[in-house]
């Protein structure tokens, strides 16, 4: 069973946030305001999300359309570069150029096909995507502007909140043994959750 677009309008609505559904475009428009980030149109501190069901129901999109061009930017490769360095750094949101007209958005795809998604989920997906595009913002402009990739401040701001968004750096060789062989050693996966249950972890 795929989600509704009325499922989707109740969960967005248990979180109690502003938004604006629109039936006929299948999505719910939420307003997120930000610390860094000023809305290139009206020269507010403040994100559109949309929220859209794609696919009949089995797929969720969130997105913020129109984040930046790269259209007439003097460092564009600068400016790519801090926005993939963006994407290694967070779990949900990425960074997608379109190179037809140079717009950048900020997207959250989750697949649902048969299931569905509780507010929570879209609560954090939400919190998350906003998060991003606000956090990353200055070092992009940065990017963009002198050509300069530097993250320094937001990986401190991440570091920081130590619930925030952040990517876990990929385990060494021999970590990926040792992993190996504890999991082979309590009898496989199940072995091991098991293990972990019984002493509270």
């Amino acid at each position: 069973m795929a989600m509704t677009f009325a499922d989707l309008v109740g969960r967005i609505a248990e979180l109690g946030c502003d938004f604006r559904a629109s039936r006929q475009h299948s999505e719910v428009v939420v307003a997120v305001p930000t610390e860094n980030y000023v809305d290139p149109h009206d020269g507010e501190k403040s994100l559109l999300l949309h929220v859209m069901l794609q696919e009949d129901g089995r797929m969720l999109r969130i997105c913020v359309p129109e984040v930046y061009t790269t259209k007439e930017v003097k460092n564009r490769g600068a400016m790519c570069e801090a926005m993939l360095a963006a994407n290694w750094r967070v779990r949900v949101a990425s960074y997608v150029v379109d190179e037809s007209d140079g717009e950048v958005r900020v997207v959250c795809d989750v697949p649902i096909e048969d299931g569905t998604i509780t507010s929570t989920q879209i609560g954090r997906m939400v919190t998350m995507v906003a998060w991003t595009v606000d956090q990353f913002d200055p070092a992009i402009r940065k990017a963009s502007e002198d050509g300069t990739i530097d993250l320094t401040q937001v990986d401190a701001k991440v570091l920081q909140d130590s619930e925030g968004p952040r990517r876990r750096k990929s385990r060494s060789k021999r970590e990926k043994r040792e992993l190996a062989d504890l999991i082979k050693a309590a009898g496989g996966v199940e072995g091991l959750r098991k293990l972990l249950e019984e002493h509270g972890l």
